[in-house]
């Protein structure tokens, strides 16, 4: 267990982190409104994922009509001939009738056989929609936080978010690890059930794990341009790429970083998320992009 002297207690949204008197973890206390955003975004996203899904949906299969429990005691005599058994009998005695319901079940209830009858015939197990593709359970959105540091941008994820599956911080630093696992334990169980952390360089895992994460974060300490490609095909279909450029002066200045060579003007901030936006696409474009200048003043 850490000396907790040796650290002091910084405090933002819901999320507490420990950071060491020797600033041994880069925290950007300038990027305070840049995480707000972020989360509003995320929440935003999550609301439309659910309202997607539900508008999706198909229409609930017709069931079949059930019979009064009256009508269920009384012997089914006339659908059942005495001369001869059934030609579709069981080999345990038990019949059905032309709609697969069974007819000699006494310690049944008519819900019971009609439940029974719907799930031999595969009805209620999986519904499909109007294309005829089976629907498949939402599940909550798994969230990858690339470059980590002290955790706390995925610590707010955990405890602001509603809604929010698992979150997992990388770093290829093995003291913001070490940080961020204490910051886990720190901020109690919600954190731990749903935050882990991993020592990994950020490429090389979002490569080796093709669209397994619905929300993938990038906010690297400068360029972000030489984790895109990675981070694009990390994040599954229909999921959302959140990437912060700290990197002003290169994306309108006379660097060429983005493929892109931008005119010197007044709107130089626009023309900066336009080429980062730009880049993006330029790897992928079906999915939704989300960027944010320094201050997180502008997000598209």
């Amino acid at each position: 267990m850490a000396d907790l002297s040796e650290f002091k207690i910084v405090k933002e949204g819901e999320a507490e982190i420990l950071m060491h008197k020797q600033n041994e973890v880069f925290y950007n206390k300038a990027q305070v409104n840049n995480r707000d955003m972020s989360i509003a975004v995320l929440r935003t996203f999550i609301s439309k994922r659910k309202e997607e899904h539900e508008a999706n949906l198909p229409k609930k299969a017709k069931r079949a009509p059930k019979v009064s429990e009256s009508d269920a005691s009384e012997p089914a005599k006339e659908d059942v001939p005495h001369a001869s058994p059934p030609e579709d009998c069981r080999d345990n005695g038990e019949c059905e009738d032309g709609n697969g319901m069974a007819l000699d079940e006494p310690h049944k209830t008519a819900e019971e056989q009609v439940k029974s009858s719907e799930e031999c015939n595969g009805e209620g197990e999986s519904m499909s929609n109007a294309d005829g593709k089976v629907q498949r359970e939402l599940k909550p959105p798994r969230v990858l936080e690339a470059l980590s540091a002290s955790g706390l941008r995925a610590l707010r994820y955990a405890r602001e978010v509603e809604g929010i599956g698992q979150v997992v911080a990388l770093d290829n630093d093995q003291a913001s690890v070490d940080a961020c696992r204490r910051n886990i334990k720190f901020n109690g169980s919600v954190a731990c059930s749903k935050v882990e952390s991993h020592l990994a360089d950020a490429p090389v895992y979002m490569l080796t794990h093709p669209k397994e994460f619905d929300v993938v974060d990038l906010d690297p300490c400068g360029s972000p341009s030489v984790f895109l490609d990675s981070a694009v095909q990390s994040v599954a279909d229909g999921g959302m790429l959140m990437c912060t450029a700290t990197d002003m002066a290169v994306l309108w200045g006379e660097m060429g970083r983005y493929g892109s060579y931008p005119p010197r003007g007044k709107y130089c901030h626009e023309m900066a998320l336009r080429i980062l936006l730009a880049s993006i696409e330029g790897i992928i474009s079906p999915k939704v992009v989300i960027c944010e200048d320094y201050f997180g003043n502008s997000k598209y």
